[in-house]
């Protein structure tokens, strides 16, 4: 028993010598093929892998690139891995594996860098790093949950295909975050001529450029001594990003104080406008102050009326008057 033990791991010496001899005469093209390259034959294996800490807030539109690390581990496994592992690497061989975007939501820009990474040939585990970078376009919607697929495709080594292609994917999921940006227009100007018995009213056009539905808070920072100013506190607009309208008219209403005498009082009133999430106001974009501009000018004649029946009782009692005393 002992010596059949012997002579079976001569031969198995052997006959890896004549392996190599052969797998070595396939590399250089010094003989024909053989049937022994089967054996050489190798698959390569891919772990793929995202750090998910980089995708624990939402991505927000246009904001920078969200960078999320990938790390890529690659090694050949076969009956005759190790001495494949050794050949190619004596030859200073290496696989070429191709990293690139396959599938990504049609708002969404997503690049991997580098595009290219070279891995030595080796029967154990050899791990490089790559870098996607995803970017949200103004239109990506509120509060989804997407993906994108990074393709991992590796190249065939040897004239016979001793290392065929390998190939593998990796799915990363997201969340887009809210964006509460809105377009503000005076479409009337903001300056205005009154009378101290008319009201000034300006318009403010608002558009939601946002990805959902979008509140809009109002308020008059200024009110001076004796004028009346007032605007509607919330308005909510519909995005365009989810189909509805986005555009609204909001009314800001000045009324001068209605004093006797002649006027010529400017006044500038400004109204803070921020937008918001319409379902958490926490959520909250950029305050923008708008000015308006109103002259108060012109005569005003309150206590003419009242001086008038005053004078006319003074006259009704006096008649009275004189004719009790006759």
């Amino acid at each position: 028993m002992f010596r059949g033990s012997k002579h079976t791991k001569t031969c198995l010496i052997l006959i890896i010598f004549l392996f190599s001899i052969t797998f070595t005469a396939i590399q250089t093209e010094a003989g024909p093929i053989s049937r022994l390259t089967k054996l050489y034959h190798c698959e390569p294996f891919f772990k793929v892998e995202y750090n998910k800490t980089s995708l624990e807030e939402p991505i927000t539109p246009l904001s920078e690139p969200r960078r999320i690390p990938v790390r890529i581990s690659c090694m050949i496994n076969g009956l005759f891995a190790d001495i494949v592992a050794d050949t190619y690497t004596s030859h200073e061989t290496h696989l070429y594996v191709n990293l690139y975007v396959e599938e990504t939501p049609e708002w969404c820009t997503a690049t991997i860098s580098p595009p290219l990474i070279y891995m030595p040939i080796t029967s154990t585990w050899h791990t490089e790093s790559a870098t996607v970078y995803l970017t949200l376009k103004e239109n990506a919607p509120a509060f989804e949950q997407a993906k994108i697929k990074i393709r991992i495709r590796s190249d065939s080594v040897g004239k016979h295909v001793i290392i065929p292609e390998g190939n593998t994917s990796l799915e990363i999921p997201f969340t887009t975050g809210y964006i509460p940006i809105i377009s503000l227009n005076m479409p009337d100007g903001n300056y205005k001529i009154v009378n101290p018995q008319e009201t000034a009213t300006f318009t403010i056009d608002v558009e939601n450029l946002g990805n959902e539905k979008t509140e809009i808070t109002s308020k008059v920072l200024n009110t001076p001594e004796g004028w009346t100013v007032s605007i509607l506190p919330t308005t909510v607009l519909d995005s365009k990003v989810r189909g509805g309208n986005p555009r609204k008219s909001i009314h800001l209403d000045v009324k001068p104080p209605y004093g006797f005498g002649y006027h010529e009082e400017r006044q500038v009133i400004q109204v803070s406008i921020t937008p918001s999430y319409y379902n958490d106001p926490t959520l909250r974009g950029e305050e923008h102050i708008l000015s308006f501009i109103v002259l108060n000018r012109g005569f005003s004649t309150p206590g003419f009326e009242t001086l008038f029946t005053m004078l006319a009782f003074i006259g009704i009692a006096l008649v009275g008057r004189g004719r009790r005393q006759r």
